[in-house]
């Protein structure tokens, strides 16, 4: 009788014992998940706010960008000293929002203003338009810009 209970104790404590190796092995697979799912979660999460950022960004870039070209094109052509506010806000603009190449041409711009009072607007407004119409995926347009001026 003595092995008998041995036996079955010996057996208790194997099963318990194999039990409780399979519940740590169970809790790391369980904590393995859940640190690859928190993972992934933020790194998708991270991924998201990237595309929304750049994005926002974009999309404040264009509005500023084709307010300002809506700025120029309106003050180019014109003796009238009331578009003058409106040309120094969109080379403002340009100059803090623009490729370097849109910087440089609104640096030159500013420079022939303030030495002689007048400005050629051609080359930047051509620009503006072409990275514009790239942005906003438009077709690209070669032409010359065209301006309808009509006299007081």
């Amino acid at each position: 009788m003595t092995g008998a209970p041995m036996t079955s104790a010996l057996a208790k404590l194997s099963a318990w014992g194999f039990e409780r190796h399979m519940d740590w092995k169970l809790f790391a697979q369980l904590a393995v998940t859940l640190v690859v799912a928190l993972l992934g979660g933020w790194f998708g999460h991270h991924l998201s706010m990237q595309r929304d950022l750049t994005g926002e960004r974009r999309k404040l870039r264009v509005a500023y960008l084709l307010e300002a070209y809506r700025r120029l094109e309106g003050a180019a052509n014109r003796n009238n000293l009331k578009c003058w506010p409106n040309l120094e806000s969109a080379l403002a603009d340009i100059q803090l929002l623009g490729s370097p190449h849109q910087v440089s041409l609104a640096k030159q711009v500013a420079i022939d203003m303030a030495r002689d009072r007048i400005a050629p607007l051609d080359d930047l407004l051509f620009d503006l338009r072409q990275v514009l119409r790239s942005e906003l995926k438009l077709e690209a347009v070669s032409e010359k810009i065209s301006f309808l001026r009509f006299a007081n």
